[in-house]
């Protein structure tokens, strides 16, 4: 009967055992219940702030909030996500304003519940426990995106005007990104870059 069967070599055979192992699913920060990232909190919070977010932006980020765990006061009051949400109250836009009011209430239904009122840090210059420092290992590389915005960009005549929309360009697209410094970071320097040589950017009032 040996002729019947099939003799596989040692590449077949751990195939086949890993084929036969179950695949475990890598846990995510996300998915761990009651883990806020508060990494993430920051993000939208930058988003929702940025003078450049679209509308479209702006309310992806609150759907992004509503859709998610609630925050507990600790996140709100050490991140202040609720002082950049407050003004969409009144925002133009029925949609975003709507959204907004609707996460405010939450959040003072929620805070109306607690047995005790929350203690909050009133030391400005004490670091936020909560928030998550952020590496200054890519700050050259911002720093660089800053200098070659400053060198294409057409002069106001005024060095500090420029270097400062020069950082708000750079800001934008660094919280667009995530706050996160890769590859279409790097993209989207160079496309900034190429429309600033054209000068489809001197008002202003350019998207970053």
């Amino acid at each position: 009967m040996d002729k019947y069967v099939k003799r596989l070599t040692r590449d077949e055979v751990e195939q086949e055992r890993k084929a036969k192992r179950p695949r475990l699913k890598q846990a995510t920060l996300q998915s761990l219940k009651g883990v806020i990232d508060v990494k993430r909190v920051l993000v939208l919070k930058e988003k929702l702030a940025c003078k450049y977010s679209t509308e479209k932006q702006i309310l992806q980020c609150l759907t992004e909030i509503q859709s998610g765990q609630n925050l507990p006061v600790q996140i709100l009051t050490e991140t202040g996500i609720g002082r950049v949400i407050g003004p969409l109250r009144k925002h133009s836009n029925e949609t975003i304003s709507s959204s907004a009011k609707s996460l405010v209430d939450q959040w003072k239904a929620m805070i109306q519940d607690l047995p005790i009122a929350p203690v909050l840090n009133k030391d400005k210059n004490k670091k936020l426990s909560l928030l998550v420092q952020t590496s200054g290992a890519n700050d050259h590389v911002r720093k660089r995106a800053v200098d070659m915005f400053r060198a294409n960009m057409l002069s106001s005549g005024n060095d500090k005007v420029d270097t400062e929309r020069a950082k708000e360009w750079e800001k934008a697209i660094y919280v667009q990104n995530d706050m996160k410094i890769d590859k279409e970071y790097k993209t989207r320097v160079r496309r900034k870059v190429f429309e600033l040589k054209k000068g489809s950017s001197s008002s202003g009032k350019d998207n970053c």
